[in-house]
């Protein structure tokens, strides 16, 4: 065989690899949060803000996003595609409305009744087929060339201070880590522990809920806590938080706190890699009232 027939017949094969890699690259660089609607509604309950909330405050500012609306297997082809657009439109708006910018959200786009993510047998399954996929973008390649930025990332106290963040807002209160299995803290959580402290004492009449999760659970139920052996991990590492503000002097009217166990993981079990289930085992505070 001549090199150019050899060039010829292996021309295919490079260019398929090329597009694999290029494929497995993004896919390694983006992964994919889930928002569900009532039947036949496009209104964001308070679990899906609470989670475009939760999953606002775990990004970087370098990470862009695509929405992707999708229904279950009732009705026609026109009236969902209507139906998934206003569910896309619907988690615009409110992540516009929490701060973010329109040129950060790549794709809004409404997919109908084409796109299931599980069969339309029964109505559970129908459920999770009337959903918005978020799907991040990470480490947008435009920002990671720019200058880098000139001030640090805002505290906790500067997020509160700002305009968007109201009541019923969830801060995530990143890097408060626990040793396996119990509520004790790790070194590294003190830093931020002492951010949410400050912020309290900068802002008296602020009022929060501390809410815990934990990861790596089949179940929406809570783990086990080897310390007490009660099965209340995330309610009891919540109270760990409690304790700690005020051990410190803020008064205990100002904070309650709650576990909701792996009931409203940002990613869905099982946890794909280190990151997935960092993020799902996070401590994160409700704004009451400021």
């Amino acid at each position: 065989m001549t090199a150019t027939r050899t060039l010829k017949f292996c021309r295919p094969f490079i260019l398929l690899l090329f597009l694999l890699v290029i494929f497995n690259s993004h896919a390694q660089n983006s992964k994919s949060v889930f928002v569900h609607f009532a039947f036949n509604k496009s209104v964001l309950d308070a679990t899906a803000r609470a989670r475009l909330d939760s999953l606002t405050d775990s990004l970087d500012v370098s990470d862009r996003i695509e929405l992707h609306g999708h229904c279950d297997a009732i009705g026609t082809n026109d009236y969902n595609d209507v139906l998934s657009q206003k569910r896309v439109q619907s988690v615009k708006n409110y992540l516009l409305n929490i701060g973010w910018e329109s040129g950060d959200i790549l794709i809004a786009a409404g997919h109908g009744k084409r796109m299931p993510v599980t069969s339309n047998d029964n109505p559970e399954q129908r459920s999770l087929n009337r959903r918005v996929e978020i799907k991040i973008i990470y480490g947008n390649p435009a920002a990671s060339n720019a200058s880098p930025p000139a001030t640090k990332p805002p505290t906790l106290t500067e997020k509160i201070a700002d305009s968007t963040v109201k009541s019923g807002t969830n801060l995530v209160l990143r890097n408060i880590n626990f040793a396996g299995g119990l509520h004790r803290f790790l070194p590294e959580s003190y830093p931020m522990l002492e951010e949410l402290l400050e912020a309290m004492r900068t802002y008296p009449a602020l009022v929060i809920r501390v809410e815990g999760h934990i990861c790596c659970n089949p179940t929406p139920a809570d783990g086990l806590d080897n310390e007490t052996g009660q099965f209340n991990l995330s309610e009891a590492r919540a109270k760990a938080v409690k304790d700690y503000l005020v051990k410190n002097g803020i008064e205990t009217k100002r904070i309650s706190y709650k576990g909701f166990g792996h009931s409203m993981p940002l990613y869905p079990y099982p946890e794909k890699s280190i990151e997935e289930e960092k993020l799902n085992r996070r401590v994160e505070i409700r704004i009451i009232s400021k």
